[in-house]
C-alpha cells in the first residue's frame, strides 16, 4: 500500500516546522527538512553550507557565480554564502529525487522544497500550506531569529515570500500560494499552532481511512 505522505509549504514564521515536527511525533511519521538537504549534499558531492542559501529561490546566472544568496535556508540563521556555485537545479533535481524515495519508503512528513509538486501522482499525498498575517510572522521570526530590528525582520519575510514564490513557479509552473495546490490551507495565527495540527491530522486520518477501503 503506498504511503501517506504530508506536505508542509509554509511562510516563513508560520510555524511550518514547528507544526510538522508535532505532526512526525503524534502520528510516528518520518520527518524530513533539512535532512533532505543534508542527502542532497551528499548526492551532489557538496558541503551543506555550500547549498543552504540556494534552496527555494531563483537566482540569475551571474548571481550564482559572483554573489550568491546572502540568507540561509528559510527558517535558520544567516550563513556564509557558498565558495563555490551550486545551480538552482541541480539542487532541485538532487532534491526531488530524495523526496521521490522518502515517499516510495516513509510515511512521511515533508517540508517546503516544492514538495507538493513533485508528488502530486502520489495517491497517498495530503498537500498543506500554512500562512499568516505578516504582522504574526514579523513578531515570530523576530523572537525566534533573535532579530532587535523590525525592518530587518521584515526585510527578511519579504525576500523569502518573493524568493519562494520566484523559484516554485520557475521549477513547478504553480503559484506557490495558489489554494487549489493543497487539500488545506491554515491562518495559523487564527487557529494556533496546536489546533492547526489537529485539523492536519483529521485530513490525513480520513485519507488513510479511505485508501484502506474503511470510508
Amino acid at each position: 500500500m503506498p504511503n501517506v505522505i504530508i506536505t508542509i509549504s509554509r511562510q516563513l514564521g508560520s510555524g511550518g516546522s514547528f507544526i510538522g515536527k508535532e505532526l512526525a511525533r503524534t502520528l510516528g511519521y518520518a520527518y524530513f527538512d533539512r535532512e533532505i538537504l543534508a542527502m542532497a549534499t551528499k548526492k551532489l558531492g557538496r558541503e551543506e553550507a555550500s547549498l543552504e542559501g540556494r534552496e527555494e529561490r531563483l537566482s540569475a546566472f551571474i548571481e550564482n557565480l559572483i554573489r550568491p544568496f546572502i540568507f540561509g535556508s528559510p527558517e535558520v540563521a544567516y550563513t556564509p554564502p557558498p565558495l563555490l556555485p551550486v545551480y538552482d537545479s541541480e539542487i532541485f533535481e538532487a532534491e526531488a529525487a530524495i523526496i521521490r524515495d522518502i515517499a516510495g519508503r516513509h510515511d512521511a512528513v515533508i517540508v517546503g522544497r516544492g514538495a507538493f509538486h513533485i508528488l502530486r501522482e502520489e495517491p497517498g499525498l495530503v498537500n498543506v500550506f500554512l500562512h499568516a498575517p505578516r504582522k504574526f510572522r514579523t513578531g515570530r521570526v523576530m523572537e525566534l531569529y533573535e532579530i532587535k530590528n523590525m525592518e530587518e525582520a521584515r526585510s527578511l519575510i519579504e525576500d523569502s515570500d518573493r524568493n519562494r514564490g520566484k523559484f516554485i513557479n520557475a521549477k513547478t509552473g504553480a503559484n506557490w500560494t495558489d489554494a487549489r495546490n493543497y487539500d488545506l490551507c491554515i491562518e495559523t495565527e487564527k487557529t494556533g499552532f496546536e489546533a492547526a495540527r489537529q485539523m492536519i491530522t483529521l485530513l490525513t486520518q480520513e485519507v488513510k481511512a479511505k485508501k484502506l477501503g474503511r470510508s
